[in-house]
């Protein structure tokens, strides 16, 4: 005989129970990733880490809310752990510009500057007009002490950016540095004033 009111069976009422806990799980790891970025906003990098964390044990594959916890652990900071979060949104998306950038500086915030600049070429490749990016490699190819391919790479910039002060000002340092021969100055200095022209 057919009963409408029959009883679930345990293993059902279990499996209910779980399928509304993962929906509770992922709605309340939403609001603490968006409290985190509100926090991270705001300017306060250890606060947002401790809401994140707590979201990325609810919800671990979120791509947004990982290079958000990124962001504010490098802020905060704790750069080691920073990459880990990188390095996951890249291999998801690959050309995410922003987890480029940030990886490269936490590689440089842990002495990996060699891995950092090789980051940023592939950045470069990847967005040849990206706003900074040129900049940022040739920051770390200063550091590298790479001078020649410094300059191209401030170069470049400012012939994206024509007003970036930053990188005009670290290359009048490159232009100033005693391993450029006399020569190689004026030729430099002819050719930075042909770009202003």
């Amino acid at each position: 005989m057919f009963n409408p009111f029959r009883r679930a069976a345990p293993e059902e009422k279990a499996a209910r129970n779980a399928a509304m806990q993962a929906g509770n799980d992922t709605a309340r790891a939403g609001l603490l990733w968006k409290n985190g970025a509100r926090l991270l906003e705001r300017k306060k990098p250890e606060r947002a880490v401790e809401v994140m964390r707590q979201a990325y044990e609810l919800e671990p594959s979120r791509l947004e809310g990982r290079l958000n916890l990124g962001a504010a652990l490098f802020l905060s900071g704790q750069h080691a752990e920073a990459i880990g979060h990188f390095r996951y949104v890249l291999a998801f998306d690959p050309q995410s510009t922003m987890a480029l950038l940030n990886l490269a500086a936490s590689l440089d915030a842990v002495g990996q500057l060699q891995e950092s600049v090789d980051t940023l070429q592939l950045l470069v490749e990847r967005r040849p007009t990206w706003r900074d990016a040129h900049y940022n490699l040739g920051v770390g190819l200063y550091k590298l002490k790479m001078y020649t391919e410094a300059q191209d790479a401030l170069r470049a910039e400012l012939k994206l950016n024509p007003e970036h002060q930053l990188a005009r000002d670290l290359l009048n340092t490159i232009y100033r540095l005693p391993h450029l021969t006399p020569d190689e100055r004026r030729a430099r200095t002819e050719a930075m004033s042909n770009e202003e022209l």
